[in-house]
């Protein structure tokens, strides 16, 4: 039995392994050491990993420095890629776990991870198996939220599952900017690398995955638990 932690900006991502089988998975709001305490006692792994784009808390840290069974993914722990980027030590956790998952799911192959989360991420791994690096960009709810915060009379607006083509008012204006202007800038990526890394495979994660594979009229792979694989076989790799 392996326990998997992925703990994102806005949640915490939980999965139980036993071997390559996702047995089951849910979410809590925030990782704390009495909530893995919980999690850990009822559930008795074997192994954990935890994945990490928000800082721990101290008690987290000196459970892992002090048991064996408790791993935190950094750049240094081993992993079934090559990390071919500039500032290893800069990169985010949840995406050399997307990237391990798409070389678990698909060996051999170049695959561009796309994760539609609080940020939307594109990772590049090559059928070599280098993790070669990618772009950063706001995700939806941050492109509407900034929109907002940083002028003095544009609304917050809630985001919608169909977007104008053309907005007919403030409101509709800047949900198709914040929203269609996502889309095609994921269309874009996906062109440009296309040109670049023959029979590229697409794999879309994230909790706004539903809202793009709307949009996105070629084939791709929607992983919902993407960085909860790559952990699992990060795991494997160490134990």
């Amino acid at each position: 039995m392996k326990v998997a932690f992925d703990v994102g900006n806005t949640a915490v991502k939980v999965g139980l392994f036993i071997g390559d089988k996702l047995t089951r998975h849910f979410s809590v709001p925030k990782l704390t050491y009495p909530v893995y305490r919980s999690i850990v006692r009822e559930e008795n792994p074997d192994f954990t990993i935890i994945s990490s784009v928000r800082r721990l808390s101290e008690g987290m840290r000196q459970l892992a420095d002090n048991e064996d069974q408790i791993f935190i993914l950094t750049p240094k722990l081993r992993l079934p890629v090559k990390i071919d980027y500039k500032s290893p030590q800069t990169l985010g956790p949840d995406r050399i776990a997307g990237v391990c998952g798409a070389w678990h799911l698909f060996p051999n192959r170049n695959s561009l991870v796309i994760d539609a989360g609080t940020c939307i991420t594109y990772d590049i791994l090559t059928h070599l198996g280098y993790f070669v690096g990618g772009n950063i960009s706001p995700g939806l709810k941050l492109r509407t939220k900034a929109m907002h915060r940083f002028t003095d009379q544009l609304p917050q607006v809630d985001l919608v599952e169909r977007y104008l083509e053309i907005g007919n008012d403030t409101t509709t204006a800047l949900q198709t900017g914040a929203q269609g202007g996502a889309v095609h800038e994921m269309k874009g990526f996906i062109r440009q690398y296309q040109k670049s890394y023959d029979r590229l495979n697409i794999l879309l994660t994230g909790g706004d995955r539903h809202f793009f594979v709307n949009y996105l009229k070629i084939k791709i792979f929607v992983r919902p638990h993407l960085v909860l694989l790559g952990l699992n076989k990060i795991l494997d790799v160490n134990i």
